[in-house]
């Protein structure tokens, strides 16, 4: 770790940084080996672990990430085919809802335009009612006067 041989206590920052990944796996890193730990005096200081002289360490300049850029095989290829034939399937399935949708919307309307009676016709309805029925209404009834 250090030049003369000596371990060196680094921040999990720093650790993180030589060992090529995050914070917290280095973290993580540090106390799966039980590498002594330094709590900080003050409030945002870092935490810092004693890092042995043999600890394998890998320097992230020689950590080489390689990009996968192979074309797709033929079994990518054919299940892509599916995916565009499934999503043309289900456009046309999502045209005829949608189109059976608008004429229920258009039923329903001409449905709720029929039913519509007036608040008149309504009061007119219950008079007549009133008078086949040769009672009073109930409100009459209860409150005799």
């Amino acid at each position: 770790m250090s030049e003369d041989g000596e371990p060196v206590w680094l921040t999990y920052k720093e650790l993180a940084a030589r060992l090529g990944c995050t914070a917290n796996a280095a973290r993580m890193h540090a106390h799966r080996r039980g590498w002594p730990k330094r709590a900080p005096n003050r409030v945002d200081d870092p935490a810092r672990v004693l890092v042995p002289d043999g600890a394998v360490v890998r320097d992230r300049t020689t950590h080489v990430t390689v990009q996968c850029d192979a074309p797709p095989n033929g079994v990518e290829q054919l299940h892509s085919a599916g995916l565009v034939q499934a999503i043309e399937a289900l456009s046309a399935a999502l045209a005829a809802e949608r189109a059976r949708t608008d004429s229920l919307e258009t039923a329903l309307a001409d449905a709720r335009t029929a039913a519509m009676v007036s608040s008149n016709q309504v009061a007119a309805l219950r008079a007549q009612l009133a008078l086949l029925s040769g009672r009073p209404p109930w409100w009459r009834r209860w409150f005799r006067g």
